[in-house]
């Protein structure tokens, strides 16, 4: 018997083939959606080659910033052991020292409005600066370029203030070429913030009375000055004896401290008159006795009585200094019954980029010296005092040639200034 073979064709039907067909079509749609689309492959690889241009672009200025600040640091000789090319706010380039770092806080971060450094390394920002404030030592950075500022000594005075005596005779008696060294290689120098404060003195409870005799005061062995707010300006204190404590604050490889010296106070002068700064009108900003208006203050602060054309009254009021609320006013130069001396940077009244008690609070010993035994005095060698007293009104220049480096006063403080090492 013979089978008959039938032969199966394999194939596919009208209906699969349509559904193959719209998947395929959807498909496609899909494909062009992801490839095309707002949101698709094409123009996300667009965006990304945008975004990398720009990222090469900004690399690429970064490394020009780069090459411009190693080129000024190379240029300059700026020593990057010894000091941190740090921009400031105002596209300024800084050296900051080793060991010190430039302020983040608003106010403080421009070099037109006073580039203020702190010591240390932890970053000052608006958050955190009322407390670096009380904590770490300050200084102001002074810009010369040797164009529009010189460091120099201003030997005419300032608004008629001269000399006492011949100007000739008054020397700063040691460093005083490694000084202008250094500002020429840095283009510039720090200034402390605020005058020399006493150690330990921000201890001081509200509301109580603490002595400040001579005797405590006019030593170098209770510790080093601060550069801080809040502190009881050092009075009481020789010119010897300030030059000491100044010197001793930093003396390392990379910074140099020092008792103010005339170039340093004549430039900074020099330097807020160029910035609009009244330095002969101490009366409508400082702590002078001719103050024109009254002020608030909430810190530590001294009361002294002063009887006109007497000395200072010996009494409690004379060394005594207290914590609280006060208001400062000021009456008449007879008789005053109420003079005010003040902490450290108590009163934004008295600041000037950034730079506190210029025009006031207590006169600054110098480091200029001069023999004046040739002059029949009683003693052999004075030193120039700057600035003004809360005593008297003199201009933020003035020079005073008739103080005995010896001798102390209620009225004399100091202040450091502070220099880059160049080798």
């Amino acid at each position: 018997m013979k089978y008959l073979k039938i032969r199966k064709e394999s194939g596919i039907t009208l209906i699969a083939l349509v559904v193959t067909i719209v998947v395929l079509l959807i498909l496609a749609s899909v494909s062009i959606t992801v490839v095309f689309g707002d949101n698709g492959i094409l123009e996300l690889a667009k965006e990304a080659g945008e975004k990398t241009n720009e990222a090469v672009k900004s690399d690429l200025e970064d490394m020009k910033n780069l090459e411009n600040t190693i080129g000024d640091i190379v240029n300059n000789g700026w020593s990057i052991s010894k000091v941190t090319a740090t921009m400031s706010a105002d596209g300024k380039m800084v050296p900051v020292p080793k060991g010190f770092v430039g302020s983040n806080a608003n106010g403080e971060n421009t070099v037109s409005g006073g580039f203020v450094i702190y010591e240390g390394t932890s970053p000052v920002t608006n958050e955190n600066v009322e407390q670096a404030k009380t904590t770490r030592n300050q200084f102001v950075w002074i810009p010369v370029d040797g164009e529009n500022l010189k460091y120099e000594q201003e030997k005419t005075g300032w608004g008629g203030t001269e000399y006492y005596t011949d100007h000739d005779i008054w020397k700063d008696e040691e460093d005083i070429d490694f000084r202008k060294e250094s500002v020429k290689t840095y283009g510039g120098f720090y200034v402390g913030r605020y005058e020399a404060g006493f150690p330990g003195s921000d201890k001081y409870e509200d509301g109580q009375s603490y002595e400040a005799s001579e005797e405590t005061r006019n030593k170098t062995d209770v510790g080093m000055p601060v550069v801080r707010k809040g502190f009881q300006a050092w009075n009481f204190i020789n010119q010897i004896n300030a030059k000491n404590l100044s010197q001793q604050m930093y003396n390392n490889e990379c910074v140099k401290s020092s008792l103010m010296d005339s170039y340093a106070w004549d430039t900074m002068t020099k330097w807020l008159e160029n910035n609009g700064i009244e330095v002969n009108d101490c009366a409508s900003w400082g702590s002078v006795v001719t103050t024109s208006e009254q002020f608030e203050i909430n810190g530590l602060y001294a009361l002294h009585k002063h009887i006109y054309g007497t000395e200072w009254q010996k009494d409690d009021m004379a060394i005594s200094y207290k914590k609280g609320n006060h208001t400062v006013k000021w009456t008449s130069w007879t008789n005053k019954e109420e003079y005010v001396e003040l902490s450290t940077g108590i009163t934004d009244r008295n600041c000037k980029k950034n730079i506190y008690d210029l025009a006031g609070n207590l006169a600054e010993w110098t480091s200029e010296i001069g023999n004046v035994r040739e002059l029949d005095w009683n003693y052999d060698t004075a030193s120039v005092v700057r600035g003004s007293a809360f005593v008297d009104s003199a201009k933020v220049g003035s020079r005073y040639s008739l103080w005995d480096i010896t001798k102390s006063s209620v009225q004399t403080g100091f202040r450091t200034v502070l220099y880059i090492m160049n080798k």
